[in-house]
């Protein structure tokens, strides 16, 4: 608790001058409230991409990779699908230690410079990955480490923001006191990220977009945000990728 009292301190005071943080700073910042967002719309969204995409897949006695898996936001989902065995891997040591709150008992390692070092080859049959892959520079080299451990027929489920809306300006951030972090990330766009999972046999299921409607309407709270919901309306705010490793 100490040590991440001195980060708190430590990060308050480079907040205002600079423009993005380190992707495993960022987290370890947020993570004490990492959970608590009832009004975020890209979490919001991104819960149904995925609730749509692993109710394809069967995890039952299979090895699940979940890369990114931050605070644990799905385990419950994929625990309740009965996997022999739940990994994670995350960059942020204070995100884990939110997950083991909760999961004392969780196999949880840190991922240092995106390799998933404990895994042996051909040893896991799912891999999750979700809100994570724009926080990746080098994802040709990050998709080569993924398929070396995942079995032959083995799922991957990504979800990330809309390319198309991180060209329109959006920024991945969060309010920490009375300023706006924003961290770190990558724009990779949905051709570029299917070229490279073809580059390493896998193939492409399905994608998933999802878009501002009326059905969302309810999040966008007072004059100037309805002012903003109708410049959004139909702006794709997140996707997702279902690939198959093929032989």
């Amino acid at each position: 608790m100490e040590l991440f009292q001195r980060l708190k301190r430590k990060v308050k005071k480079l907040l205002y001058g600079r423009k993005e943080m380190a992707v495993n700073l960022a987290y370890d910042l947020w993570a004490p409230t990492y959970d608590e967002q009832p009004e975020n719309l890209v979490v919001y969204l991104n819960e149904m991409i995925f609730d749509e995409m692993m109710a394809t897949i069967d995890m039952h006695n299979k090895i699940v990779t979940d890369v990114g898996c931050g605070t644990g936001k799905h385990w419950q989902k994929i625990l309740y699908k009965k996997p022999a065995e739940l990994i994670g891997y995350d960059v942020s040591h204070e995100m884990l230690a939110q997950l083991r709150k909760k999961y004392p008992t969780a196999k949880t390692f840190i991922s240092n410079n995106n390799h998933l070092n404990e895994l042996t080859n051909n040893s896991c049959d799912v891999i999750v990955s979700t809100l994570v892959i724009g926080h990746i520079e080098d994802l040709a080299s990050t998709f080569i480490e993924w398929n070396r451990v995942l079995k032959n027929n083995g799922d991957i489920l990504i979800t990330d923001f809309h390319p198309e809306m991180l060209s329109k300006g959006a920024s991945r951030s969060f309010q920490f006191n009375e300023a706006f972090v924003s961290i770190k990330s990558y724009k990779h766009t949905i051709p570029q990220i299917c070229q490279l999972a073809k580059s390493v046999n896998w193939e492409l299921i399905k994608i998933t977009e999802k878009r501002v409607d009326d059905s969302v309407k309810y999040f966008y709270k007072g004059p100037q945000s309805i002012e903003i919901f109708e410049k959004s309306v139909n702006a794709p705010l997140v996707f997702g990728c279902h690939f198959k490793k093929i032989g």
